[in-house]
């Protein structure tokens, strides 16, 4: 079935947008850019006073790559969410889960009601020696959610998916690596001040953990600990709009293992007709989010 999606990810950055057409298996890039972030990161919020910058800017892309899609898929930067690992019992069921989500989230925020937020979670994967399971619970403020719904729709958008940032750079690498699904790596989204570490056994999320980095030379040292004290690691893929060559290259020489730059257009066309802006000399690495949660399926 054929049909077009625009991807966005609002990362601590900037904003990467693309439009992709789908058709089954297969992909076509339709559209790139990426802008200024008009948000502030770390505490959460996304108020509306910073609203109409994002609209505006969004409206200009639209209409530069004459955008024919309605839907829009988005994608939060991990610092906008509250996520939580919650350890778990093999059995406990997805409605414990969720009451288990709301208490959590009532001891760390005593003095917000649980359903100001929209929560999900997942299941890790875990060696089966563990005694417990452990659930990955990922949350947002509805207020937030709203903000940008509303901002979408008076532009004639629909809002289909809304995810974390590094978790659509994870979908980015299952379609691009069908590889992966026979190793174990480490995924890194590489942020200004923090590191997002997932590790994939067989495309399996089974961890994700982040640290909070101050400089590029604490980034350096970070990777370098992860690839000599991750045990059974075949290699690292490295993501994010503040990943640059020169850092790469720094983080290569530190690293014990491959450090591989994800390209999350290595199974993806790109339209004849792809009007690039000017400007736009971003590697592919800076667009992983955004691409990911585009080719995110419900």
């Amino acid at each position: 079935m054929l049909d077009t999606i625009l991807g966005i990810s609002i990362s601590d950055r900037g904003v990467q947008a693309v439009e992709v057409m789908r058709n089954g298996l297969s992909a076509t890039l339709l559209a790139i850019d990426e802008w200024p972030n008009p948000f502030s990161t770390g505490n959460g919020a996304i108020g509306p006073e910073r609203m109409q910058q994002f609209t505006d800017t969004l409206s200009a892309f639209l209409k530069v790559n004459r955008i024919k899609s309605t839907r829009v898929s988005l994608a939060l930067d991990t610092s906008y969410l509250f996520l939580h690992r919650i350890p778990v019992e093999e059995k406990t069921t997805e409605a414990q889960i969720r009451e288990q989500v709301r208490w959590e989230l009532e001891q760390y925020f005593p003095e917000a009601d649980a359903a100001e937020f929209i929560s999900d979670f997942h299941r890790m994967k875990r060696s089966a020696t563990e005694p417990l399971n452990e659930v990955l619970t990922v949350s947002l403020r509805r207020p937030a959610a709203q903000h940008l719904a509303r901002s979408l729709s008076g532009l004639g958008l629909q809002l289909n998916i809304l995810d974390a940032d590094h978790f659509s750079a994870e979908t980015a690498l299952r379609i691009n690596y069908p590889d992966m699904f026979r190793r174990t790596l480490a995924l890194l989204g590489i942020k200004e001040n923090r590191l997002d570490v997932s590790l994939l056994r067989n495309g399996n999320l089974e961890s994700y953990s982040y640290r909070v980095v101050q400089s590029n030379q604490e980034i350096i040292e970070e990777v370098g600990a992860i690839s000599r004290e991750t045990p059974g690691i075949f290699s690292i893929t490295a993501y994010g709009p503040y990943l640059e060559k020169d850092l790469l290259q720094r983080i290569r020489r530190s690293s014990a293992l491959l450090v591989e730059a994800l390209n999350p257009l290595r199974h993806v066309s790109v339209s004849d007709s792809l009007r690039l802006a000017d400007h736009l000399t971003a590697p592919s690495y800076r667009f992983a989010s955004a691409v990911g949660v585009a080719l995110r399926r419900e």
